[in-house]
């Protein structure tokens, strides 16, 4: 074969592919004007992806690579965080529940599949509680479904939290809230209005969510529900809510803590795969 021929051939089969696996930039605006940044790759069911805190979804790019051969990922920077504007509404877990159904409406996906972390956990817990005939299955990890759940010091640190662009504890990539910063720059051009929204979002933190077991036990779509057994989610929390939760199944990931989607990918994209599949 000439090599013009195998030079074309290959740039033929690069475009095929890049087609089949665009990504696709777009934003949602929120009814108090707040744009949603997301993003929708692969094809197949959709599968709504959301991110911890404070972080962006680029936190969830591993997870994003894996199920886009699969489904139709739809991958949100929640409100206020990465690419997502800022908003004059004090954020709340109800809020991002409200963006996300504006944006599968958008898209005119009826059902969806849903997987959370953190806060992206308590999200998608609280999307299957207000619409479950929207949700085809959820997978949560590392979320509580009550605040209670937190020690009352760790809520009164969170109430009285503070952030300075001087100190370098504050700033260290490796802990909090410094590993935050990298993906608030995504959307913001400096860290004016950095330590307001770390207070905003740990006082959301501090106070909510506040479902009750008798809210769990209305939830009969299949979720599963994933901790890691170390340094993260009280395990007994995790239990009371699996046991709450009709339809549940309980991983508890061994060796792992709240950053087991990037300890252990491979774990949890076969958990995952495994459960989204089964009927």
């Amino acid at each position: 074969m000439r090599i013009i021929d195998y030079f074309c051939l290959s740039l033929v089969y690069f475009c095929i592919m890049s087609f089949v696996h665009t990504v696709h930039a777009n934003s949602f605006k929120a009814s108090d004007g707040t744009m949603i940044d997301f993003e929708v790759v692969g094809s197949g069911e959709p599968l709504v992806l959301l991110h911890s805190g404070m972080m962006s979804r680029e936190d969830m790019r591993r997870q994003i690579n894996h199920f886009s051969k699969e489904y139709k990922v739809i991958a949100i920077d929640s409100r206020e965080q990465g690419r997502s504007s800022s908003s004059s509404s004090r954020i709340t877990y109800e809020l991002m529940v409200s963006d996300v159904m504006g944006i599968i409406d958008q898209l005119n996906i009826q059902k969806t599949y849903v997987f959370g972390q953190s806060d992206g956990g308590v999200t998608a817990l609280l999307l299957s509680f207000y619409h479950p005939e929207r949700i085809l299955k959820s997978v949560i990890h590392g979320a509580v479904y009550n605040h209670s759940a937190y020690p009352d010091d760790q809520k009164e640190r969170w109430k009285n939290i503070t952030w300075s662009k001087d100190d370098e504890g504050d700033n260290n990539p490796a802990g909090f809230p410094g590993m935050a910063i990298e993906h608030y720059l995504l959307g913001h051009k400096d860290l004016k209005d950095f330590k307001a929204h770390l207070q905003e979002m740990s006082f959301m933190w501090a106070t909510s969510p506040n479902l009750t077991k008798e809210d769990l036990g209305k939830i009969n779509i299949p979720i599963m529900v994933i901790v890691g057994d170390h340094y993260d989610i009280s395990i007994p929390h995790t239990v009371e809510m699996h046991e709450a939760l009709p339809n549940s199944e309980l991983f508890i990931v061994p060796g792992a803590t709240h950053f087991v989607h990037e300890e252990k990918p491979d774990l949890l994209h076969k958990v995952i795969g495994d459960f989204l599949k089964q009927k």
